[in-house]
């Protein structure tokens, strides 16, 4: 007679029966009963039960034990949006790094690359009837072709939400034409980045944002406005800037009334809702490209300095803000500015120019006059209410 030990359950081992003549224990009848009855096969009880003996949601959360389930546990892909509910992940499940600019949404904060993207600064004024090149807004530029004509406005009744002024435009198609800006910074723009404007049109197909690497000659656009008469985001995203002469725009292609604001440029393939500067920081923008001073009342001084001759001075101009490069000078009418005499009285200026180069916070103006100045003596530049004059840098 021969016992073999059983292999299935080995809490208690024991040998059971394999011929006929095998001597026949009670453990044969416990382990049986225990089987049939408990069905029981935890470690020692049994064989473990096979997937396909299991049905369809008899397992729950509760049978699982917490870090039990491996990455090498769940198929590849079987794992979709509809089995994660939205709020439970956290950063912390997110690895360093894992999470690109094309995962971003545009509600997503970041460094807008263009000046006055919220048209609110309007130094040179606030109405603009071309010409070609004009500037209207703080460094957004004209362009005219053909016979198309455009007139531009500061507008602070048909805005979008949030804002305190828009840009109006008045156009008469002929041939395509822009309004647009230069960008100064022509190397920090060569990676990926995104242009985006909101449009108000109730013409279809006849404004669209563009990019170019040279200046407006050759233009990527975004898609036309609707003409659905409401503000939309227009955008052209997910390109590289890679010429000398970076520029963005609007274009427009037919005849109507628009609006436009809240530009942004940002780095990265997605664009960013716009999101304005402090009007502090926004001004600083501007003052780097243009500075303006104007007379309020009859002897406004506005720089003083010494007479080098009988006929020019030299004045210092404190400027608002660094400039970013040597400015020109425009003026109003000559006869609206004057240099104080020996005698104490105002000599009528002829000419006003810059004197030197550009450096620091302040700008040396040459002031001349026909004669009636004393070499040595010092004196001041005069404007009369509303002369003007002022600095400009266009990159």
């Amino acid at each position: 007679m021969a016992r073999t030990s059983a292999t299935n359950y080995t809490a208690q081992p024991f040998t059971y029966a394999t011929a006929g003549t095998d001597i026949f224990k009670k453990e044969d009848v416990q382990v049986l009963a225990q089987a049939v009855d408990q069905h029981d096969h935890t470690t020692g009880k049994g064989l473990s039960i096979p997937a396909g003996a299991i049905p369809n949601g008899t397992i729950t959360s509760a049978m699982i034990a917490d870090g039990t389930i491996t990455g090498t546990d769940i198929a590849t892909g079987a794992i979709t949006t509809t089995q994660i509910a939205d709020g439970t992940i956290a950063t912390a499940d997110l690895a360093n790094a894992a999470v690109t600019n094309a995962k971003l949404g545009t509600d997503t904060a970041r460094l807008n690359l263009i000046t006055n993207g919220g048209f609110e600064i309007w130094q040179r004024g606030t109405s603009f009837t071309g010409p070609n090149g004009a500037w209207s807004a703080d460094r957004w530029q004209i362009n005219l072709n053909g016979t198309s004509a455009m007139t531009v406005a500061k507008d602070t009744a048909t805005l979008p939400a949030g804002s305190t002024a828009s840009m109006s435009v008045v156009y008469t198609h002929n041939v395509a034409s822009n309004i647009q800006q230069k960008l100064e910074d022509t190397k920090g723009v060569q990676r990926p980045c995104s242009f985006s404007i909101l449009a108000r049109s109730s013409v279809a197909s006849a404004v669209r944002p563009w990019w170019s690497n040279d200046g407006g000659t050759t233009k990527t656009y975004g898609a036309y406005h609707s003409g659905g008469g409401q503000y939309e985001t227009l955008s052209v995203t997910n390109f590289t800037f890679s010429g000398g002469f970076p520029m963005v725009g609007v274009e427009f292609g037919a005849s109507g009334t628009f609006y436009l604001d809240n530009a942004m440029l940002v780095v990265g393939s997605v664009a960013a809702d716009y999101a304005p500067l402090h009007p502090a920081d926004d001004l600083a923008r501007c003052l780097r490209y243009y500075q303006r001073w104007t007379a309020s009342i009859v002897n406004s001084l506005i720089a003083s300095g010494q007479c080098f001759s009988t006929t020019q001075a030299n004045v210092t101009l404190p400027l608002l803000a660094a400039m970013g490069g040597t400015p020109s000078l425009t003026n109003s009418a000559l006869a609206n500015w004057s240099l104080l005499s020996a005698t104490g009285t105002n000599v009528a200026a002829t000419a006003l120019g810059i004197q030197g180069g550009y450096s620091g916070m302040n700008m040396a103006i040459a002031v001349n006059t026909a004669s009636g100045l004393v070499a040595g003596n010092a004196t001041g530049l005069y404007g009369v209410s509303g002369g003007w004059l002022a600095l400009e840098f266009n990159p």
